[in-house]
């Protein structure tokens, strides 16, 4: 009796152990590469194959659920993390159209590019991009050497993100016309974002839902990494989606958050860990 009194209670901890683990992986994403057929960044009448990168996203629970997204603006269009230090006269019109704006109209970008083209200046290095969550609305991917990444010692090869933000403005303000659906993401949400209304109607491409079961895709544009060549190991920065988005932020202060609503529609809010894998891919 003894024995089947232990041995039940051992398929009963099994059992729990086993629901728990369940439950922190109701969320599965997998990256892969494909190619797919597109315009060619110089010569746009001409057609060629380009890589993407896929993230999917599995529902492996129950429930209908869902969470904030990886990244959404510029139609698979990556964002880089970067510092820009440039030396430029003080013109008016800076005041008028913004740094930013200004600095883009005034580049080069057709000789920038051919000569990132023509120096293959990356072909040698292995690169580690990381995909950040994004709790407000800015850019959330970067790339660092693999030996600086892995053993935490820190860099940030800014070059490279600069040059590849470089290319991807111009292939989403000039090839791909992305230019205006970009505003949206600018500034932290505020508080009318994020309601139950706003989120099935004004930001429901910020956020992914998925009924149980399902998968859905996020597809990003790799071009860019194309055309510098080199390795790049592509892997999600972090393990778990929050239950809260930034809503604010200023220098010296604690960043202001605020939470998501339980429940949009028929979907559940996803709080919790995921499980993800990492890809490589060489472009030589």
């Amino acid at each position: 009796m003894k024995s089947n009194t232990l041995f039940f209670y051992v398929v009963l901890l099994l059992t729990f152990m086993s629901t728990i683990t369940l439950h922190s992986q109701d969320i599965s994403i997998n990256l892969s590469i494909r190619w797919s057929e597109g315009p060619y960044i110089l010569n746009t009448d001409s057609i060629i194959k380009y890589p993407e990168l896929v993230v999917s996203y599995t529902n492996n629970s129950y429930e209908n659920l869902y969470f904030r997204k990886f990244s959404y603006y510029r139609k698979g269009i990556p964002d880089f993390l970067w510092e820009r230090s440039v030396s430029m006269e003080f013109d008016p019109e800076m005041l008028v159209v913004g740094f930013v704006e200004y600095e883009k109209m005034h580049r080069d970008y057709i000789y920038e590019i051919n000569r990132m083209i023509k120096n293959r200046q990356h072909k040698n290095d292995h690169y580690v991009v990381a995909i950040g969550l994004p709790y407000s609305n800015y850019a959330n991917w970067f790339i660092v050497d693999e030996e600086s990444w892995y053993d935490k010692s820190g860099g940030c090869p800014d070059f490279i993100n600069g040059d590849f933000q470089y290319i991807n403005d111009y292939l989403s303000d000039t090839i791909y016309g992305n230019k205006d659906e970009r505003n949206d993401y600018l500034t932290p949400f505020k508080a009318k974002d994020i309601t139950k209304r706003a989120i099935k109607t004004k930001t429901t491409h910020q956020f992914m839902f998925l009924k149980a079961g399902e998968t859905k895709e996020d597809v990003f544009n790799l071009t860019c990494f194309d055309l510098v060549k080199g390795t790049y190991t592509f892997i999600l920065n972090g393990n778990e989606f929050k239950s809260q988005v930034l809503t604010e932020w200023r220098f010296g202060e604690p960043d202001k958050f605020l939470p998501l609503p339980k429940k949009v529609g028929q979907y559940k809010l996803y709080s919790g860990e995921f499980s993800s894998n990492s890809v490589t891919v060489t472009f030589e």
